[in-house]
């Protein structure tokens, strides 16, 4: 009597490979194409990234004999969203006067946050999150008027990487315990958490909020893959901390603001609550992680004109009933068993940097109505489903 075979799922050796080399290759096609035809390129070079990515994480793809990987669970979300920020970049309509060498930039930019979150390892994740550090300071450094804040996010990503590499390397290393390991991972978190514009280093990675995309792209392109680390780390509480120093920074901005400046402070605002649930932990800290970075992705790229929820910029968080919301609740119900005393201070600071939205002056377009409708969609798919 013959037994059936079981089948067995179909695995793509080269999936990761070419979901974290395809924005490099898109970079050298970009830089190839005529003046006339880069926006088209670049549109559908980064879905065909975007659609690489969301296939690596659908069959859980691994680099074998590599640091790379797709994250453990809900953390996995995060590997496309880069090139989710990216895409939608290109299809916005402050991207259509861009450059050539813009666009290239961007694509570079994208490609190392790709890369940096794939790592698996904290050591190689610091090295890649201070390269794309690095491209961040360059893209803002030859922007015209903003070299001097290029030359400030060089110091700072420079100050940060030099702080996380050997707080990296002593985890890593196999005779590291107590007070060294102690010792690491408060490095590495205070490294990490310079470069992604974290606590007192927020206003520096904030100042060039009317620059081109890539530097408009930085805050989203840099703590994608620093929480993504800093979730997984040994020093939540120093997570934590940080999480809500940036959450009071940008909410105490937020109110002195320009209407017109909103956009881009409540998108730090959203970064400091994604950094408080990392701190959290557990199921709902990185279920809530998770959708909070997603909105940053979908929104970080329509921040700069208050874009697509008008003159309130990023959707205000107890406003609207979307994702960002939701991430916010996660967080919340986290915090309930990490830190409870922490919730008071988390929940005013988001009722202080969430003003009521200012009427008149919604320039809702189709992108904008496209961003809101898949945000409205995930709140669906986290209400149905779930984060357990």
């Amino acid at each position: 009597m013959s037994v059936a075979p079981v089948p067995v799922p179909v695995m793509i050796p080269v999936l990761m490979p070419l979901a974290l080399c395809w924005p490099f290759l898109s970079m050298g096609v970009l830089a190839a194409c005529p003046p006339a035809s880069v926006r088209a390129a670049a549109t559908g070079l980064s879905a065909i990234g975007l659609g690489l990515a969301v296939l690596a994480v659908l069959s859980r793809s691994v680099w074998p004999a590599t640091p790379f990987a797709v994250p453990p669970g809900p953390l996995g979300i995060l590997l496309p969203l880069p090139l989710l920020a990216l895409f939608v970049a290109s299809l916005s309509a402050d991207a259509a006067p861009a450059r050539r060498g813009a666009r290239v930039l961007t694509h570079g930019l994208a490609g190392g946050a790709v890369v940096a979150t794939a790592c698996a390892d904290p050591l190689s994740g610091a090295v890649a999150v201070g390269g794309v550090a690095m491209l961040v300071a360059l893209a803002t450094a030859v922007t015209r008027g903003a070299a001097r804040a290029g030359w400030d996010l060089f110091r700072l990503s420079l100050s940060g990487i030099l702080l996380a590499v050997p707080g990296a390397a002593l985890l890593a290393a196999s005779d590291a315990a107590g007070r060294l390991e102690g010792l690491g991972g408060v490095l590495l978190t205070v490294g990490l958490g310079t470069v992604a514009g974290l606590g007192p280093a927020a206003p520096v990675v904030l100042a060039a909020e009317d620059a081109v995309a890539p530097v408009a792209l930085a805050p989203v392109m840099t703590s994608i893959p620093v929480l993504r680390h800093l979730a997984e780390g040994v020093d939540r509480a120093d997570v934590l901390a940080l999480g809500v120093v940036t959450l009071w920074l940008m909410a105490l901005s937020i109110r002195v603001a320009p209407v017109g400046r909103r956009g881009r402070l409540s998108l730090g605002l959203a970064v400091g609550l994604a950094a408080v649930a990392a701190g959290a932990g557990g199921a709902a800290g990185q279920a809530g992680l998770a959708a909070l970075l997603l909105s940053v992705a979908l929104l970080g790229p329509l921040a700069r004109h208050g874009e697509p929820f008008g003159s309130g910029g990023v959707a205000p968080l107890l406003y609207s009933p979307l994702l960002p919301f939701g991430g916010l609740v996660l967080t919340l119900v986290a915090l309930c068993g990490a830190a409870p005393l922490l919730l008071l201070p988390v929940a005013v600071g988001v009722v202080v940097g969430s003003p009521p939205p200012a009427g008149g002056g919604s320039r809702t377009g189709w992108l904008g109505r496209g961003v809101a409708g898949l945000l409205l969609a995930g709140l669906v798919v986290l209400v149905v489903r779930g984060w357990r």
